[in-house]
């Protein structure tokens, strides 16, 4: 028998490669958005919050490659489209982390376990933030349930009250009747938006 041998991508591999389908989605609806718009990030604009959006994931791709992790200063074309220039980013840390765990060339060992950490919190970043342009879009889009469910379970563990200044809010309390996603926005500090439902 031949052909390459595929190793089993991690569980926190594959729950950013869902994570990251969803924050593409959103990205793909802001060519019709005005990027000055607010978003649910304090003062951030829509321009703002893509370009943080870009440098999270390079901050991520460094830290899948290096195990280390720091935010870059990434050099952007004189009128770059920032949600291409964002799309390509979390585009970038994908292939990264996939490429590191999918395979088992000799060349992917310190990747491969730099990967696991770089996934599970670029997860829950790439979804939250995902929400975040979403949401400053005006999309009725809602997160899968199933993905959500996972992410909350993801970020009850990894974010500690002491580990959230900076990075996010203090929990609110969700609605009564709230869906897995809003269950996890409102763990990660911010308010369920009204009005939002599963498209067809």
């Amino acid at each position: 028998m031949t052909g390459t041998v595929r190793l089993e991508v991690p569980a926190e591999v594959a729950l950013f490669a869902r994570a990251a389908g969803y924050a593409l989605e959103s990205l793909a609806e802001v060519p019709d958005a005005d990027l000055g718009r607010p978003t649910p990030c304090g003062d951030w604009d829509l321009r703002t919050l893509l370009l943080h959006l870009a440098d999270t994931a390079d901050a991520l791709t460094g830290l899948a490659l290096t195990g280390e992790l720091t935010l870059p200063t990434p050099l952007r074309p004189d009128g770059a489209d920032p949600a291409a220039v964002a799309r390509d980013r979390v585009l970038h840390l994908l292939d990264t982390l996939t490429s590191a765990t999918a395979d088992d060339r000799p060349d992917t060992g310190d990747r491969a376990a730099h990967a696991p950490a770089a996934a599970r919190g670029g997860a829950i970043e790439l979804a939250v933030h995902g929400w975040d342009v979403a949401t400053a879009c005006g999309s009725p889009r809602v997160m899968a349930p199933r993905l959500a469910t996972s992410l909350l379970q993801a970020a009850v563990s990894l974010v500690e009250d002491d580990a959230r200044p900076g990075l996010f809010a203090a929990p609110v309390a969700p609605p009564p009747d709230a869906d897995p996603e809003a269950r996890l926005i409102a763990f990660l500090g911010r308010r369920p938006a009204a009005g939002r439902h599963r498209g067809s």
